[in-house]
Formats: structure tokens, sequence, C-alpha cells
């Protein structure tokens, strides 16, 4: 999946390089005109970074890109602390500055934003799953609001000094690739935690997951319909949609088939006990003849788990590469500097 940590990595470290080498500025001007064209800058590097992006680095490589890049940040800050004076000791876009990137910092070294462990949570209770799942909504909400904040900031230190800078100032296209990429993460969290029970008998297991499943379905149903008017572009909209009624067919699909094989295993294996007694009249012809019946339901169940299973990891490899050409195709930024800035 596409990895929504390292957009927002490289979102705000680039973000970061853009007021590294502010110093005491004569006025404000000369200070807006210089972090103006450095942001610009760096936002051209970043929308040519996620043009890039596929996400099938090993975790290896990704934690300790992870590692560099969370304690460059802090370096950065340190930097800036130390070499960024305003303009006549305004520190305030500075500042705003800062918070946001220890926001970054922290979110990096806990990875509340992580987005595809699903193995890991999959194995989880449910009560520390669904826990989870509203831990990194509430954190992503809170890290957007953060990001707005500080655009908030440095348009109010525009006003403050006469100057007009360009600020954003609504859902910028990562905060809603993220809530995208959660409602794809839910769902195969708790699909690959029935998957793992599909391999064992407990029919209660079974129902008890996909009954979490049906409820986060229809939540993602909701939520996605309440995301489609956020861009023009609905190939997200459609992607998750297409998943989640996929989900929900595969498991109309299987349950009965798993249920059916179930009934029939606990069945046969009253009739191989009667066999073995050396006392019960079975014929061996009628032994056989259930042997059979239950290879066969037991094949057909197994048969069609792996034609899901192949089916779905297409599926999931077209959303993959959705996701990735929605960023390539959605990521806009400003070409020329005068955008930024109605500074002569």
């Amino acid at each position: 999946m596409k990895n929504l940590l390292k957009i927002i990595v490289f979102t705000w470290i680039l973000f970061c390089s853009s007021i590294l080498f502010a110093q005491n500025y004569r006025n404000a001007k000369a200070y807006i005109n210089d972090f103006g064209k450095n942001e610009l800058f760096v936002k051209e590097s970043l929308m040519e970074y996620s043009k890039s992006i596929i996400d099938f680095t090993p975790d290896s490589r990704v934690n300790t890109t992870l590692e560099r890049i969370y304690l460059k940040l802090e370096d950065i800050n340190e930097n800036l602390l130390r070499n960024d004076k305003g303009v006549d000791g305004d520190m305030t876009l500075r500042d705003a500055f800062i918070r946001l990137n220890n926001k970054t910092i922290e979110l990096l070294k806990n990875k509340s934003l992580k987005l595809n462990d699903y193995q890991i949570q999959s194995g989880l209770d449910y009560s520390e799953i669904f826990k989870n799942f509203a831990h990194k909504e509430i954190e992503i909400s809170k890290y957007y609001a953060e990001i707005l904040a500080y655009e908030t900031a440095k348009k109010e230190f525009g006003l403050k000094h006469k100057i007009i800078i360009r600020s954003f100032n609504k859902r910028n296209v990562f905060e809603y690739n993220a809530y995208q990429n959660l409602i794809f993460y839910k769902i195969n969290v708790l699909d690959d935690k029935l998957v793992q029970l599909l391999k064992y008998r407990d029919t209660d297991k079974v129902m008890e997951c996909i009954n979490f499943m049906s409820g986060i379905a229809q939540e993602s149903l909701v939520k996605t319909d309440l995301l489609k008017d956020d861009y023009e572009d609905q190939s997200m909209v459609e992607a998750n949609i297409e998943f989640v009624n996929y989900i929900i067919q595969q498991n109309e699909t299987l349950l009965p088939l798993f249920q059916k094989y179930v009934t029939v295993y606990e069945d046969f294996q009253k009739i191989k006990k009667q066999f073995l007694e050396s006392n019960t009249p079975i014929k061996v012809e009628d032994y056989n003849a259930e042997v059979r019946r239950y290879n066969e339901i037991k094949n057909t169940f197994f048969d069609a788990l792996y034609v899901n299973q192949v089916k779905k990891s297409d599926l999931i490899k077209r959303w993959y590469i959705t996701n990735s050409q929605f960023l390539k195709n959605n990521i806009e930024f400003e070409d020329l500097y005068e955008k930024f800035t109605n500074v002569d």
C-alpha cells in the first residue's frame, strides 16, 4: 500500500528545509521572499518524490530511513531555534512550524500512522484492534489540524507584516489520501484475521469476525460516501467501494462453504470413530463413500478460499496502483514563486 507515513515524513522534512537557512532579516519582505522561494522549491521536490513512490520497500529499509529522517528533523529544529531570528523579533511563523515538526517527530517515533501492519494488528484481540483504529483516526485528524494551524500562522504572519502570503485552508490531498488509506487499512486488518481463522474449524470465532467485518464494511461505505465530493477525481472512492463490496461478497460466499465443511468434518469424525471400533457394523464401501464426501466438501471450501485469495490479491495490487496514480494526478503545487506571495 502507498505508505502514508513516508508521504507525511517527506512533506514536512521538505518544509523544514524551507526555513532552515532563515536568519535575522532586515525586513519582512526579505524574510518572506527567502521563505517562499525555498518552500516552493521543496514542494516541487515533494511532488516529484511522491510520483515515484512504490510501496514494496522492505520494512528494514523503511525503518532505517524513518530513523534517519526523524533524527534529521530533530537537527533541523535545533538549527531553527539557534539560527532563525524571525522579523524584528517576531518568530511566530518559526514557532508554528516547530510545533508541527515536533508532532511529525512524535508520529514517526510511535508509528501511530503506520497503515500497513495488517498481520501484527490482526493478531490482537478485537478490543485492541478497534482501540488502535480509533487512535489512528484521531491522530490523523490531530496531525492535519496541526498542518492547518501552521497555514493559519503563516497567513497571520503575513497580515501582521502587511504581506499577503498564500496559505492552504482546506483538506489537502495528503489528508484526503490518509482517510482513504485508513478505510482500506481497517478492512484489511480484519480480513487478515478472518483468513487465519478460516484455517481452523471454529465456527463461532469465524462468525464473530465476519460480524465485526460487516460493521466496518458498512462504516467504510458511509465514510467513503462522505469523501466523494472532496475531489473531482473519484478513483480512490471507486477503488475503496470496489474493495469493500468484494469483501462483503467474499464473506457471503465463503461462510456457507465453511459451515458445511465444519459440519461434515464433525460428522465424519463420528463415523471414523465408529468404523475403527471392531463391533461397529459399518461396511468398508460405506466408509469410503463418507471419506470421499468429506474430502469433496473440504476441497470445495479450500479451493474456493484459494481462488478468492488470488482474486483479492489482484484487487489489492490494483488498489495500490490506483492510490499511487491518484497522488500523481492530484499533487499540484505552484510552479512560480509569485503564486506564493504578492511581494515584488
